[in-house]
This record gives structure tokens, sequence and C-alpha cells, in this order.
């Protein structure tokens, strides 16, 4: 098949996050850890997310978005999720602590708390890339490949995964009807969004598709700021299909050698697969 490549826009990416040597470097094969990740969770029920762990110390927990402080909450605080919002450009969750009642604490600082997985302390330095995050950009990626909102091209003997190319960005017919409804049941599945009634009333099967589009549109609103579905995907591609509300904290060095060996693993999955 000839050597893969990361697309034009992922390398800029990479080098300014100071890793453009690591196109001189051999990323081993991911594969085998990848392939435990997807056999592991396949054929399994949803596993949700209802509450918040908080990933640094001293994070402001406010009244309303950016408003009065009613308490700092430090590093490895549980809280109960409650719903999300946007605030000036930002995601802001809404949740209930322990100490200080209910409250908003932006995204950055606190992340939702998937299959009991801890973030505290964080994870070895630059390792972001959780499980459920890897279980979503695969989906997302083969979603996307499969009605053409991304795209395999072949240059020579390279094969190259092109994100929402500029041939069909902004194509309204490419987007299935209710596409907003499967990615707003999956960011619920791989607990990128906590679980909240709107996860319950898309699956009640007495809802009729127009509603449940609603509430699909009000979701990814409230997460992303928008439900245009070009603006979401042209968004994700800090790493890979993840976008920057769903990876939340940046590492504060280079991206870990694990991480980018299972992004890298993702996305040559996806050219085999395609």
């Amino acid at each position: 098949m000839g050597k893969k490549t990361v697309t034009f826009l992922l390398l800029l990416i990479l080098c300014f996050m100071n890793l453009a040597s690591c196109a001189e470097t051999v990323i081993p094969d991911g594969q085998p850890q990848l392939e435990d990740i997807l056999s592991s969770y396949a054929g399994k029920e949803a596993v949700l997310s209802g509450r918040l762990q908080i990933i640094r110390d001293g994070v402001n927990f406010r009244e309303a978005p950016g408003g009065k402080v009613l308490g700092r909450l430090q590093g490895g605080t549980v809280l109960d999720c409650l719903d999300e919002t946007q605030d000036q450009g930002a995601l802001w969750y809404y949740a209930r602590s322990a100490e200080y009642g209910c409250g908003y604490v932006v995204c950055t600082f606190a992340k939702p708390v998937w299959n009991e997985l801890d973030w505290w302390p964080l994870p070895a330095a630059g390792d972001v890339v959780s499980d459920n995050m890897l279980l979503f950009a695969y989906w997302m990626g083969t979603y996307q490949l499969d009605h053409g909102l991304s795209v395999i091209e072949t240059a020579g003997t390279e094969k190259l995964l092109s994100i929402a190319p500029a041939a069909v960005r902004g194509n309204a017919s490419l987007i299935p009807g209710d596409m907003k409804i499967q990615l707003v049941s999956k960011l619920f599945e791989y607990g990128l969004i906590c679980r909240n009634p709107a996860y319950d009333r898309l699956r009640d099967p007495s809802v009729s598709p127009e509603e449940k589009n609603g509430i699909a549109v009000s979701v990814l609103q409230k997460h992303y700021g928008t439900d245009d579905i070009w603006k979401i995907i042209t968004g994700q591609s800090i790493v890979l299909f993840i976008h920057q509300n769903d990876l939340h904290a940046m590492p504060e060095g280079p991206v870990s050698g694990r991480d980018q060996m299972l992004m890298h693993a993702v996305m040559d999955r996806l050219i085999e697969e395609h």
C-alpha cells in the first residue's frame, strides 16, 4: 500500500506542538493496542458518564459562566454533571458540588468520568487521548468517510486521509438527514457529553424524528456552540477526528509517543478500510 502520511492540516498541528521532528521518526505500530480497545467495547451497551472530575488544582467554580466565584476546587474533586452551555466561545459544565452547590466550571479544567476512568492525577506527561476518544475518533472517521464528508486521496504510492477537503466542504447534500441525532447519540455513548434527559429522549421510540432532530440541535449548540455539521467537522482537526471541546486540556509538554502511536493507528486503519 506504500507509506501512509497524515493530512497537511494534521502536520501543521504537530509542528505547532513542537513535533515537527516526528516526521523523521518511525512511529511504532499501534494496531494491536487499538484492536484491544475496539474489541473490548464491541457490542457493549453505552458506557455513559454522569460525573465530572477536576483536573487542575485551584479551579474556579462559578455562579454563572465567567461570573462570581463560589469557591475553588482541587484536582481530583468529582462533581455531578447536570448540563453544559456555551459562553463567549467556551464550553462550560453546569455541575453540582457537595461543598458549593450548583455552579459552572469551564471544560479545560474538568473531564467527564467515563467507564470509571480516574483523571487525577493526570496521566503521564502528554497522554491526553483516552479510550473513549479513540472509539469516538474511529466512529466519526468511519462515518465521515462512508458518507463522503472526508476522503482518502492517492498521490503516487501514498494514501492520504483528507478531512473535509475543500472540494466537498459545505455541501449540504452530503449530510445525512439523521446525522445530528447520530452524532449526539455517540457523544453521549462515548462519554464526551455527560448523560442528561436529552439522551433518554433520543432513545425513546415514541419521540418523532423531527423532535429528536430538534433535541440534537440543542445539544450540539450547547456543546460546540453550533449545530452546523461542517463547522463541527472542521473544528475536529486538533487530533484527527477529535474536536477541541472533546479533547479538553492539551498536554503541557509534547504529545506523548503513546498518543501519537494510537492516533496514527486510527488513521492507518481508516485508510486501510476505505
